[in-house]
């Protein structure tokens, strides 16, 4: 906002080049997302003199655009906006009336994307986060290799531990194990198969309603020392529950 930019996009350094996530660049002097599907590997793996990647800006589609910009997308450049070609697995029935659920994609889906109309900006902004405060996607099921439901919820954990420490607070982390698991601790390889680091994480949550981003945990936390798990709630009244133990040393 304080650029003035009509159109914005946060995105993260990507992990690797085949990682499955869209490209902020320009594109014959306009900005656009190149989708992972439609980038070829040779210009994925592209690197710098300094090894990094050429592009490497991920986008994770959180987006930012003034109200007078859209307006101005819908009254001058809907019809503009390109369609992409999506491969689909498409449910179907055979000759004989029998669901079929096919294991390889049949079919193919016209799409629209939303940050297609970056090409239209007049002034758009690129905003470079961290990672692991920013993104941790959710694409598959329990059992994948990766972004499943316990990879997240255990980067959130993560994120949480860290605005209770940024706001004072500090865990006693205990490696007694209860019932085979650590105290107050998810043990990623016990949880899912995610081929997961395996380290122990303490649980830490935040609820939304008390904190976005870390602001106003400090008269809750600072100068406490936790023992995990910790959940920090707002009750229907509006006050500020804080639920754990509370370390004596």
């Amino acid at each position: 906002m304080e650029k003035g930019a009509d159109c914005g996009a946060k995105v993260v350094q990507k992990a690797s080049p085949t990682e499955a996530v869209g490209v902020v660049c320009k594109v014959n002097g306009h900005y656009q997302v190149v989708e992972y599907s439609e980038i070829t590997t040779k210009t994925a793996e592209r690197r710098n003199a300094d090894g990094s990647l050429t592009f490497s800006a991920g986008n994770i589609c959180n987006h930012y655009f003034t109200v007078d910009f859209l307006k101005a997308i819908v009254r001058e450049h809907e019809d503009d906006l390109i369609h992409h070609v999506a491969k689909k697995k498409i449910p179907t029935i055979d000759n004989n009336g029998q669901p079929i659920k096919p294991t390889i994609p049949n079919g193919m889906k016209m799409e629209k994307f939303v940050f297609d109309v970056f090409a239209f900006a007049r002034n758009f902004a690129v905003w470079d986060v961290i990672r692991e405060d920013e993104f941790s996607p959710l694409k598959n099921a329990e059992g994948a290799s990766k972004d499943t439901p316990t990879t997240s919820r255990l980067s959130l954990y993560r994120l949480h531990k860290k605005f209770v420490e940024n706001a004072g607070g500090r865990f006693q982390l205990s490696n007694e194990k209860v019932n085979g698991k650590t105290n107050g601790h998810v043990e990623e390889n016990e949880v899912s198969s995610n081929g997961s680091d395996n380290e122990d994480t303490p649980v830490i949550e935040v609820s939304p309603l008390v904190s976005y981003a870390g602001e106003g945990l400090r008269e809750h936390v600072e100068g406490k020392t936790f023992i995990p798990p910790l959940t920090i709630t707002m009750t229907t009244k509006g006050n500020i529950l804080v639920k754990g133990q509370i370390s004596s040393n």
